[in-house]
């Protein structure tokens, strides 16, 4: 077989691989109940059904709200709430984020990219899941994995800086947490020449933009200054409080008597938040030592295989589920530390450092307040990418060998 017909099996393989694998997706999609299975899809969908048919941005039907960043409940808006449909679209997105990866291959062995990419990720069953939840995760990852897709082999200029940015804010009103990854980029990306301090400048702007938009109807509906969401107090006490777990969620900390204790106050929702966040920030000053060991836990646990669920989640995430997930991703650790070991004879790429840098200091930003097997979906993209790009430079020769 001559090089280029092998080529064009390699580019026409990783097609059907990839049409297989959301063609899974869109039947597990529609066997699954048309419902939320867990609380805080529940919500979401919420506040998609009052911005559709009541009042607007309200958790309860009745009262005006930010409890939640607006990103993802918007997304179910535009899909008309459909729960179906969102599954649906959420693995279209889910196959975007691949081509995007696949995009990010050197020339030269571009061919087998999207059959390894495809691969790796069909390896790592926790895309697949998440795709089937109404979370904003599958979203956010491939809003993440498109505006580094266009940093780094977009076209330059200020517009494109600009949209980058746009992207970024819009990913920000989705996982809030991304604004300190923005930070991280821009930092990073500076450091290794891909942004000057102008370029980095007009995407910081774009991105502050539209935070700001949000804000400003906050401000304009409660007259209270809210960045995003009404919720970055709980988080942080959830995350920094006498009853945190590292390797627990918010399921699993009991700040029932800090609620007991607002509702005794008469606080109101932005009030709350406040109170939440002056709470936390009283037990790290009492609790100094303590305080730092947990920021450590939490981000050690960024990269667990094993967390700790509530009560009520236990039936879906079972314990076969938690083993096969640690399994693959102890795996994809494993391929990553095999990367790295040949970096001697293969240096890191400009794009491999990025998005090393990205996944090692995401899980220090993470830890501020907790850290999740879930909310690092997102940033899992990145190792995926570094290790499918190994994989393909190591195949690429056996791919192409003539007979």
């Amino acid at each position: 077989m001559t090089t280029a017909p092998r080529r064009s099996s390699l580019r026409l393989a990783g097609i059907v691989l990839l049409v297989l694998y959301v063609i899974a997706g869109f039947v597990y999609s529609f066997i699954l109940p048309k419902t939320g299975r867990f609380p805080d899809e529940r919500e979401y969908l919420a506040l998609a059904d009052h911005l559709w048919n009541g009042p607007g941005y309200s958790m309860d039907g009745v009262h005006l709200t930010a409890i939640r960043p607006p990103g993802y409940a918007f997304f179910l808006v535009a899909l008309g709430n459909s729960v179906l449909l969102a599954r649906l679209v959420q693995f279209g997105l889910l196959a975007g984020s691949i081509l995007l990866l696949a995009r990010l291959f050197p020339p030269k062995e571009r061919d087998g990219a999207l059959l390894v990419t495809t691969l790796v990720v069909g390896a790592y069953p926790l895309f697949f899941y998440t795709g089937t939840t109404l979370y904003p995760q599958t979203l956010a990852g491939f809003l993440f994995v498109l505006a580094l897709s266009l940093l780094l082999r977009g076209p330059r200029g200020w517009m494109m800086h600009a949209l980058i940015g746009l992207i970024f804010g819009c990913l920000i009103l989705v996982v809030p947490t991304f604004l300190l990854t923005l930070f991280i980029l821009l930092g990073v990306a500076w450091w290794l020449g891909l942004l000057r301090w102008r370029e980095g400048a007009v995407l910081a702007v774009a991105a502050g933009i539209v935070v700001l938009a949000w804000t400003g109807r906050n401000y304009a509906v409660f007259r209270q200054f809210v960045p995003i969401a009404s919720y970055s107090g709980a988080q942080l006490l959830i995350g920094n409080c006498e009853s945190t777990i590292p390797y627990g969620g918010s399921g699993n900390v009991n700040t029932t008597h800090y609620h007991q204790e607002a509702q005794a106050l008469g606080l109101d929702e932005f009030q709350a938040d406040r109170f939440y966040r002056d709470a936390a920030v009283k037990w790290i000053e009492e609790h100094p030592g303590r305080a730092f060991v947990l920021y450590l836990e939490k981000a050690a646990n960024f990269f667990n295989v094993y967390n700790e669920y509530a009560p009520e989640s236990r039936g879906e995430v079972t314990l076969w589920r938690q083993a096969l997930l640690g399994a693959c991703y102890g795996l994809l650790l494993a391929l990553l530390a095999w990367r790295l070991c040949e970096a001697g004879r293969f240096p890191l790429t400009t794009t491999e450092k990025l998005f090393l840098a990205l996944y090692l200091l995401s899980a220090f930003t993470q830890a501020i307040f907790f850290t999740r097997i879930r909310l690092r979906l997102p940033y899992d993209y990145l190792i995926v990418a570094i290790i499918a790009m190994h994989l393909s430079r190591r195949l690429t020769p056996y791919f192409t060998k003539s007979n």
